[in-house]
Order: structure tokens, then sequence, then C-alpha cells
């Protein structure tokens, strides 16, 4: 064990408090809000571009910007408040332990995935730049373990369309950019 693992570790121990004391569904919604709030933004922020154009006679280069805030923050706002009424209704109720306890294991599990990420960001540039030595990563218990867990979940994730629609709106703004 060494320093990195006790890094991991009072992450997890964070992750294990906001787990629960938040519970699973704000846990989830909260982790929802975040990935639909961006695919909504990528998908229908024009929608929302168009209704500040016309009933505010708004348009300039930033509108993309300032519509695709505007739809994730009503995206995310939306989901947070159901996301309070369900759990505030759990707790009353008789589940409000089975909520906290999947609090916990889900808050564990994408803890486990952000860390991940991290890792797999920092290895491409400890690659090039070797901010930590081989030896070091030997001796944790978690780095590996750890530094493999989204690899693995990555490839079952689909971009493609999500990539399409980005690529379909930076054209279309040069081209309006262009005029």
């Amino acid at each position: 064990m060494n320093t990195l693992d006790i890094i991991f570790g009072i992450l997890f121990l964070w992750s294990i408090y906001r787990g629960f004391t938040k519970g699973f569904i704000i846990q989830l919604a909260t982790l929802a809000a975040l990935l639909l709030g961006i695919l909504g933004a990528i998908y229908f922020s024009d929608f929302t571009a168009d209704f500040i154009t016309e009933k505010f006679d708004y348009s300039n280069q930033y509108l993309p910007v300032i519509a695709f805030a505007i739809t994730f923050v009503i995206i995310v706002i939306v989901i947070q408040l159901t996301a309070r009424y369900f759990n505030k209704l759990i707790e009353e109720g008789t589940l409000g332990t089975i909520n906290r306890i999947l609090g916990v294991l889900f808050s564990i599990v994408k803890m486990a995935f952000i860390i991940s990420i991290v890792l797999v960001l920092f290895n491409k540039m400890n690659n090039k730049y070797n901010f930590m030595s081989e030896e070091t990563k030997q001796e944790s218990f978690l780095y590996k373990p750890l530094s493999g867990f989204a690899p693995v979940i990555f490839p079952y994730l689909k971009f493609e369309k999500i990539r399409e629609k980005i690529d379909l709106k930076q054209k279309k703004e040069k081209q309006v950019n262009n005029q």
C-alpha cells in the first residue's frame, strides 16, 4: 500500500458518505442529469436558439453557446427537481434504508469509474512526461484494477450519433459565421 492507495481510499470513503447521505435516487439523478443534460443540449439547443431568436429578437455569434447552456440548465433542473420529489417519497416510506444502501453501492461504482477515467488520461500523459514511476504503480493495490475499469466499459458505450450531431452543428456554425 502506498500514497496512491491512501488517496483512492479517501475518495472511496467520501463516495460512501455521499452515497449514504444522498441515496440512490439522488446519486442516479445527478449522473442522469449530467448525461441527459449534455445529450439534450446537443440535440435540442437548436430549438432553444430558434425560440430566443423569435421571442427576443436576439441573434449573434454566441447564440449557439447560450442556447446550449440554457437547454442544459433546464434539463438538469427538471431532473433534479423530479429526483428530489421521488427521493422525499422514498425517504418518508419504508424504502429509505434500501435507497441509502443502493446509494452507497452506486456511488462507489461511480467513483471507481471517475478515477479510472482520470487514470487513463494520466497514463497517456505519464507515458510522455513520466510523472510517476512504474514501481509506484506496481506497489499500489488499487492502481491496476482501477485503471482498467473504464476501458472495459467504454467499448459498450456508443458515441457515434453524438459525434455526428456535434460535427453537423459545427458545420452549421461555420456556414453561419462565413456568411
